[in-house]
C-alpha cells in the first residue's frame, strides 16, 4: 500500500518539523530581544528560558514546546485513523484480484500481511510511536537552529500526553515531586523520563481491562528514555559532582540584565555549569555596574 506508506512518512516528517519549531528562540527574540542560547546555560529549553527571560515568557516557552510535541502526534494520529480503514479496504480488493491469479498475496503486500495476521492495530501504533520519537528529535536537532536545540523533555510531555495520557500524567507527577524535593530540574527530568517505559509496561498488567497496549509502545518509550537521558549526560556529570545549579524563579518578571530585580542571579547560578561561563560572568559584571550607577 504505497499510499499508506507515503502518507505516514510525510506525516512523520511534519511531526519532526513541528518538534523543530524554535519556540524559545522566537519568544526570546520577540518579547525580550534576546537569544536564549547566548545566555544562562545556553540551552534552548524552557528551564533556561525562565531563568533568562523571566517567568512569563519562560512559561510560554514551556507551553509552546508541549503543544508542538502534541501537534506532531495529532497530525500522525489523524493520518493513520484515516488511512488504516482505507488501507484495509484497498488491501481486501487487491487480495481478491490477486487470488484470482493464485498469487501469494501476503508476499506481495506487507500491509495486507499485517491485516491478515490480525495485527491491524500496528498500522496505527507504530506510526504513533515513531511520531513521539520524531517530535523529540525535531526539538533536539532543529534544522532552524543548525540542528541543535533543547533536551526534549517538554516536547516529550506533549507527545506522550497524546499517545499515552495515563503514562504522561504519572510521569509528570514524578517530575513535580522530584523537583519540589531536590530543586534540580534535570534530576526530575531524568527520573520522570525513565518512568515512562516503566509505567507503559505496568499499566496493562495492573489494569488489563482498561489498558491494552502492544509491546510497540514499550519498545519506543524505552528508546525515548535513552535518547532524553543521553541529552542530559552533562547534567548527570554535574549532579555527580554536586555542581548542578538548583532551579528558582525570578522575583519579578524582567528581562536578563535589566534593573535590580533582573534575573542576573539566575544566570550567575548557571555560570559554573554553562559552556559559556566566562562570557556570562562578563555580562553579569556589566549589568551589576549599571545597577551601581
Amino acid at each position: 500500500m504505497l499510499i499508506y506508506s507515503f502518507a505516514v512518512i510525510a506525516s512523520l516528517l511534519i511531526a519532526f518539523l513541528c518538534g523543530s519549531i524554535p519556540v524559545a528562540l522566537i519568544i526570546g527574540k520577540s518579547m525580550r530581544g534576546l537569544d536564549v542560547r547566548e545566555h544562562g546555560s545556553g540551552n534552548a529549553g524552557s528551564t533556561n528560558a525562565i531563568r533568562v527571560l523571566g517567568l512569563g515568557p519562560g512559561l510560554l516557552v514551556f507551553l509552546g514546546d508541549v503543544l508542538k510535541g502534541a501537534l506532531g502526534c495529532v497530525i500522525v494520529a489523524l493520518a493513520t485513523l484515516v488511512l488504516v480503514p482505507v488501507a484495509s479496504s484497498f488491501a481486501t480488493a487487491e487480495a481478491f484480484q490477486l487470488m484470482q491469479g493464485s498469487t501469494d498475496v501476503l508476499e506481495l503486500d506487507p500491509i495486507l500481511s499485517i491485516l491478515a495476521s490480525g495485527h491491524a492495530t500496528l498500522l496505527h501504533e507504530v506510526p504513533m510511536a515513531l511520531a513521539v520519537v520524531a517530535t523529540i528529535l525535531g526539538h533536539m536537532f532543529s534544522p532552524f537552529m543548525g540542528f541543535k536545540g533543547g533536551k526534549g523533555v517538554a516536547t516529550a510531555l506533549g507527545a506522550i500526553t497524546v499517545t499515552l495520557p495515563l503514562t504522561a500524567i504519572c510521569s509528570l507527577s514524578v517530575f513535580i515531586v522530584v523537583v519540589l524535593i531536590s530543586r534540580y530540574v534535570s534530576l526530575g527530568s531524568i527520573i520522570a523520563i525513565i518512568t515512562v517505559p516503566i509505567f507503559t509496561a505496568l499499566f496493562p498488567l495492573a489494569f488489563p481491562d482498561l489498558v491494552n497496549l502492544s509491546p510497540t509502545y514499550i519498545v519506543f518509550t524505552t528508546l525515548i528514555a535513552i535518547v532524553v537521558v543521553w541529552a542530559h549526560r552533562k547534567n548527570i556529570v554535574r549532579l555527580s559532582k554536586k555542581e548542578e545549579p538548583k532551579f528558582s524563579i525570578p522575583k519579578k518578571d524582567k528581562a536578563y540584565g535589566q534593573g535590580e530585580d533582573s534575573v542576573i542571579d539566575f544566570v550567575a547560578e548557571d555560570a559554573a555549569a554553562s559552556d559559556d561561563a566566562a562570557a556570562v560572568s562578563d555580562d553579569i559584571a556589566v549589568a551589576s555596574d549599571k545597577d551601581d550607577t
